[in-house]
C-alpha cells in the first residue's frame, strides 16, 4: 500500500495530483472568505452575497460550457486549464484593490468565472490521464480529489487567520501568487495532449461530419437527473459554507478564524473518505453510497441546528466530511460514466450543477438571514439535502427495475 501511494505522488500522477490540489489552494484563500469580504469589508447587506454568487455562478456557467466544448472539439485541455488559471490570479488581483460592491462584481463575472473554468479542465485533464493509462477512473478521480481536500485542511484556515492578521489585501495577494505558481509549473511539467488533435486529421471528412453531429449531441437524460442531484446537494453544502462564518462570528460571537478551523477539519475527515468510497463503490455501487452519504448530511444539518459550543461545531464535522468526502469523490463520476463520449462537456455539466447549486444556495442563504437570521438560514441545507435524497433514491429504484426487466427479456429470449 506505501508502494502504491509513492508510485501515485509521482510522475505524470503526481504531477497532476500537484496541480489539481493547489489549483484549490487558491481557491481556497478567495471563496470561504468572500461572504466576510462582502458584509465586514465592503458593509453591505447579505442579500448582496446572493447577488455576487448568481452572477459569478452564470458567468462559469458560460465559459465553462464553452471550454467543455472546444475541449471536446480537440483543444488541448492544458491550453484551457492555464486561461482559467490567469482568471484565477487576476480576479485576487482585482478583489485586492477593490473598494466598491460593482468593482467585486466585474471582477467576479469577468475573472472568477474564467477560473471557475479551470475545475472542468482539470478534471477533464485526469479523466483522459487515467483513460490513456489505463487506470480506473472512479478511483483515479477520488485520490485526486483527496488532493483537493489536503490543501483545505489548512487553506481556509490560513485564509481566515490572514485576514484576521493583514486583512483582506494581503489574503487575495496570496491567492494570485498561488494561482500565479500554478500556471507556471502547469506550463513546464504538464504535457500536452495532442492526441485527438493528429487523430482529427487522419479522419476522413464522413468521419469528420459524424464527430460533429455526436459533438451536437445531447447529453444523455440520465445525466441531467443527475444533475439536478447534484444541484441540490451542492445547494446544501454552499449554504452551509456560506453562511457558517457569519453565524459563527456575528451570531454566536466566536473568533474569525474558527470557521477556517471547522473546514479544515472537514477536509481532514474527507480525505480517507474520499480514497475509501471508490473501493465502497465498486461494491455497493455509486448511487447507494451516495444516498448514504446525503443521510450523514441530514444528520450533520439537524446538529447545527442544536450546536452552540466549539466542541460541538467540531464534532458534527465528521458527519460533514463523511457526507461531503464520499459526494464529491464519486458525484464526478458518476457523471462521466453516463456520458463516457463526452467527458470534456459531462465534466463542464457536473461543474455546472455545483455552480448552479452554489449560485441558489447562497441567494436563498441571503434572503432568509437578512429575514430571519443566520441559524434559519442553514435549514436551507437540510431541505435541499433531504430533496436530493429522494430524487437519487427514485433514480436507483428506477434503474433496478430497468435492470430487472432487461434481465427477464434475456432469459427469455434465451429460452
Amino acid at each position: 500500500m506505501y508502494q502504491s501511494a509513492l508510485l501515485f505522488v509521482k510522475g505524470e500522477a503526481g504531477r497532476f495530483f500537484f496541480v489539481n490540489g493547489f489549483t484549490a489552494l487558491a481557491f481556497s484563500f478567495i471563496l470561504p472568505i468572500m461572504s466576510l469580504f462582502l458584509v465586514k469589508q465592503l458593509g453591505l447587506d447579505p442579500s448582496y452575497i446572493g447577488v455576487y454568487t448568481v452572477s459569478v455562478a452564470l458567468s462559469g456557467m458560460v465559459i465553462s460550457h464553452r471550454l467543455g466544448a472546444l475541449s471536446d472539439r480537440g483543444v488541448q485541455d492544458k491550453k484551457l486549464f492555464l486561461l482559467g488559471v490567469a482568471g484565477i490570479a487576476m480576479a485576487a488581483l482585482c478583489f485586492s484593490m477593490a473598494t466598491a460592491f460593482w468593482q467585486v462584481l466585474l471582477t467576479g463575472v469577468l475573472f472568477m468565472g474564467l477560473g471557475s473554468a479551470s475545475i472542468p479542465m482539470i478534471l477533464a485533464m485526469i479523466r483522459r490521464y487515467a483513460e490513456s493509462s489505463g487506470q480506473d477512473s472512479t478511483r483515479i478521480n477520488s485520490q485526486m480529489r483527496s488532493s483537493v481536500s489536503l490543501v483545505w485542511i489548512i487553506g481556509p484556515a490560513m485564509a481566515f487567520a490572514s485576514v484576521e492578521q493583514f486583512g483582506f489585501q494581503g489574503n487575495f495577494f496570496l491567492a494570485g501568487t498561488i494561482a500565479v505558481l500554478v500556471g507556471l509549473f502547469t506550463w513546464r511539467a504538464i504535457s500536452g495532449d495532442d492526441r485527438r488533435q493528429v487523430q482529427s486529421i487522419e479522419l476522413d471528412s464522413q468521419d469528420v461530419k459524424k464527430d460533429a453531429a455526436q459533438e451536437k449531441a445531447r447529453l444523455p437524460a440520465r445525466v441531467w437527473w443527475l444533475g439536478l442531484v447534484i444541484f441540490l446537494a451542492n445547494i446544501a453544502n454552499s449554504t452551509y459554507i456560506t453562511s457558517i462564518p457569519l453565524y459563527l462570528t456575528e451570531t454566536l460571537g466566536m473568533s474569525t478564524s474558527f470557521p477556517g478551523v471547522l473546514i479544515g477539519l472537514t477536509a481532514a475527515f474527507e480525505i480517507p473518505v474520499m480514497l475509501l468510497s471508490a473501493r465502497w463503490a465498486s461494491r455497493y455501487g455509486k448511487r447507494p453510497v451516495i444516498l448514504c452519504s446525503f443521510l450523514l448530511a441530514a444528520v450533520f444539518y439537524i446538529g447545527l441546528q442544536v450546536a452552540e459550543t466549539p466542541l460541538a461545531f467540531v464534532i458534527l464535522q465528521v458527519f460533514n466530511g463523511l457526507f461531503f468526502g464520499i459526494f464529491v469523490g464519486l458525484g464526478i463520476s458518476l457523471l462521466q460514466d453516463e456520458a463516457p463520449e463526452h467527458v470534456g462537456k459531462a465534466s463542464a455539466f457536473y461543474t455546472n450543477a455545483m455552480a448552479v447549486g452554489t449560485m441558489a444556495g447562497t441567494s436563498l442563504m441571503g434572503v432568509v438571514a437578512g429575514a430571519f437570521g443566520y441559524k434559519q438560514a442553514l435549514l436551507i441545507s437540510l431541505g435541499a439535502i433531504s430533496l436530493a435524497f429522494v430524487l437519487l433514491l427514485a433514480i436507483e429504484l428506477r434503474a433496478r427495475r430497468m435492470q430487472s426487466q432487461q434481465t427477464r427479456v434475456a432469459q427469455l429470449s434465451s429460452r
